[in-house]
């Protein structure tokens, strides 16, 4: 390899290394982003929590109370989801090599199992409600206005957590905005209660409960679906179009033994790419660096690459002998 060559090894080098240093401050800003979105949602919830507690406590509405103490559990909820935030945040260590990203998609299963909890509450206490209708609360206009601002709180919350999670690439945001949806659900069977009893309806209150633990199950399902992947390390890519990205690096012979993990902003590959067996391993590790670096403009997201560099054809008893980049 000559000098010139040498130093557009060593550019390289350096361009990816910028590159790393560039992505994973961007990652950690977009954490801190996402740990400030929880926090305002904390409050939002909170506030609201106390308006219905302290009006239901003021006027003995059993409904509204129950409802602020299921605002208050949605609080817990975002305290810990800004507490995983928090540890995802954490660098690598020895005990957690590949960082502590997956605590987001642990948090969203417990998110899920809150909000299947909330079906349970929101159908015993239709059933409560069906069969002793004589113990049915009536309530005034400001309870209807704090029961309307609850329902425009959190669907202004849910926009906001949606758009925050597409912008900022976030997993554990968009579950919990599915979560924010389901307080919207649970604020509309308080409405149809307090109307069915106005109505003297009460099988409007226990149908429209039946529709909205529906929608309410199916959005945890969704939550348990879209982040079981990440806690089985299931394949972050298709491995055909790494192979298609990888083959088009000059230099690069073959590809095989491509593996990809990892959340939807962070993600790990290691792979096998074969060379020409007459390159020192200085041209070979040069290769390498051109991979990781395709790979990463490809991927447009924060990715940890490890190379394995080998032979065109390597004896199988040399197959564990390979180099490592």
């Amino acid at each position: 390899m000559d000098t010139s060559e040498k130093l557009l090894l060593a550019g390289r080098r350096k361009k990816i290394l910028e590159s790393s240093m560039n992505t994973a401050d961007s990652s950690r800003k977009n954490q801190e982003a996402v740990r400030t979105v929880f926090l305002i949602v904390l409050a939002v919830n909170a506030s609201l929590a106390t308006a219905k507690l302290v009006y239901g406590s003021m006027f003995g509405l059993l409904t509204m109370v129950a409802d602020g103490l299921h605002s208050f559990l949605d609080c817990s909820a975002n305290a810990l989801a800004a507490l995983a935030v928090h540890i995802s945040m954490k660098p690598p260590d020895d005990n957690h090599p590949y960082g502590h990203r997956k605590f987001e998609a642990l948090t969203a299963m417990i998110i899920s199992c809150v909000m299947f909890f909330s079906c349970w509450e929101i159908i015993t206490e239709a059933f409560h409600r069906f069969s002793s209708p004589g113990h049915a609360q009536q309530t005034s206009l400001v309870g209807y206005l704090i029961m309307f601002a609850g329902l425009i709180a959190n669907l202004l919350v849910t926009k906001f957590e949606e758009k925050k999670a597409k912008e900022l690439n976030n997993t554990l945001l968009a579950a919990d905005s599915k979560h924010s949806m389901s307080d919207v659900f649970t604020t509309l069977v308080v409405l149809v209660s307090l109307v069915s009893v106005q109505l003297k309806f009460p099988l409007l209150d226990m149908v429209g409960s039946i529709l909205i633990v529906a929608a309410i199950v199916y959005a945890g399902y969704q939550i348990i679906v879209s982040h079981l992947g990440m806690l089985v390390d299931e394949a972050a890519f298709d491995a055909h179009e790494i192979e298609n990205v990888v083959m088009k690096v000059p230099g690069v012979v073959g590809c095989h033994k491509i593996r990809s993990r990892g959340t939807g902003d962070h993600v790990f590959i290691d792979l096998h790419v074969q060379v020409a067996r007459h390159l020192s391993i200085e041209e070979a590790h040069g290769i390498s660096y051109k991979v990781e670096s395709a790979l990463k403009d490809f991927s447009g997201r924060d990715i940890d690459v490890l190379v394995h560099v080998e032979d065109d054809n390597p004896p199988a008893s040399n197959q564990d002998h390979d180099h490592e980049h």
